[in-house]
């Protein structure tokens, strides 16, 4: 190890990125009313409410939680 030491600076928490999430860049944005986004915060507890909002898309579309790897070599492409 070098002689370097961690500088104990951690950043925002709450804005932190999913380690799950490295390759996912693809981003959706909506509006919606506060009361709607209330209620889905609520009903994702304890998931973040990104990952709560895949698993709802991926359910109601009948796709697979990640991609497999033939679609990634297709999105490379």
């Amino acid at each position: 190890m070098n002689d370097q030491q961690l500088h104990g600076n951690t950043g925002k928490r709450n804005a932190a990125r999913d380690p799950d999430a490295e390759n996912m860049t693809a981003k959706i944005q909506f509006f919606c009313w506060p009361e709607e986004k209330a209620a889905w915060i609520r009903a994702a507890h304890p998931e973040k409410l990104s990952a709560w909002i895949r698993q709802q898309l991926n359910q109601n579309t009948q796709r697979p939680d990640r991609p497999t790897e033939e679609e990634r070599r297709r999105i490379k492409m």
